[in-house]
């Protein structure tokens, strides 16, 4: 077994400051699951598969932040990129698919749960808050200003070399990536009209360009970028300038090409709607003239 997967393999960490809040968020998505799934209109809210994706998207973020991908981050950048690409591309939008929001609002006491209800239901500052910085365009550019600014040197190697400060880097990176695909998959609270597919593609797909010039150029850079990498025992045999560019070419290859598929997803549900739309249609049109709709038309409606 090659050392590096060994050591994926070590003991994790727990870290009290990300367990709690896991095991909090955790055990109120389930109370708020549980009690919706005992009302029949509302058991498309709190869904199985979405109750699954909201666990695989916390149990990312523990892996993330206490298996030893966490420790290798601070000796090679490789890992550090894979951490960042786990929070960005995994945990945050696994978690909007579990549809937390209301999940989790009937996870809370009753007078928990008016409280955000009416701080979010009126004219209130929360969500004109709440309003600005949930449109599109918004949220494109915090988590784009967020995602390359941490990658400067100066505040890359500030985070390696203080726990606060990494800690921030972690915590503003899964936090804006929950803003950035907030829009993508039209979670509640909605708070604004959704976007159509291929606005959401576009949106994701925008993405691209910047996050692959900064791989591309951190992938072929000639000098090591990072000073914290050249002060740390070089693992594996893999030296800083080496280890910086298949780090870089993670961030290049690994992240466009999630984009990528995330909008290859929207355009198969946005052609599977149409397909149905049409289909209703044609069994619309066919209902109002009280005519059986014939083999061609069929054909023609799946079409």
């Amino acid at each position: 077994m090659h050392p590096l997967v060994k050591a994926l393999f070590s003991p994790w960490e727990l870290r009290w400051e990300v367990l709690i809040p896991l095991l909090l968020f955790g055990a109120l998505y389930a109370l708020g699951w549980t009690r919706l799934r005992r009302q029949s209109r509302s058991q498309k809210v709190a869904s199985k598969w979405r109750l699954a994706m909201y666990y695989l998207g916390l149990a990312s973020l523990a892996l993330a932040l206490m298996s030893p991908i966490d420790w290798l981050g601070t000796q090679l950048l490789t890992m550090h990129m894979i951490q960042h690409k786990i929070l960005i591309m995994f945990s945050a939008p696994l978690i909007w698919l579990g549809n937390p929001y209301p999940v989790g609002l009937w996870g809370l006491p009753r007078l928990a749960r008016r409280a955000v209800t009416s701080a979010l239901a009126g004219d209130t500052w929360i969500r004109r808050g709440l309003g600005v910085i949930s449109q599109p365009a918004i949220c494109w550019l915090v988590f784009t200003f967020i995602y390359l600014g941490w990658h400067d040197a100066m505040l890359y190697d500030l985070a390696l070399r203080i726990e606060w400060v990494h800690n921030l880097e972690h915590l503003t990176f899964f936090f804006g990536a929950m803003l950035f695909w907030w829009p993508v998959v039209n979670g509640a609270p909605r708070l604004h009209k959704s976007l159509p597919y291929w606005g959401r593609i576009f949106y994701v797909l925008a993405f691209v360009p910047p996050n692959a010039i900064a791989g591309f150029a951190i992938a072929n850079a000639s000098e090591v970028i990072y000073s914290h990498y050249t002060t740390v025992p070089r693992l594996y045999g893999m030296s800083a300038i080496e280890d910086q560019m298949i780090g870089g070419a993670i961030m290049w290859v690994w992240s466009s090409e999630m984009m990528i598929n995330a909008a290859l997803i929207m355009l198969g549900v946005m052609t599977v709607q149409e397909r149905r739309r049409k289909q209703k249609q044609a069994a619309a049109a066919a209902s109002a003239t009280s005519l059986p709709l014939t083999d061609q038309q069929m054909k023609a409606a799946g079409s």
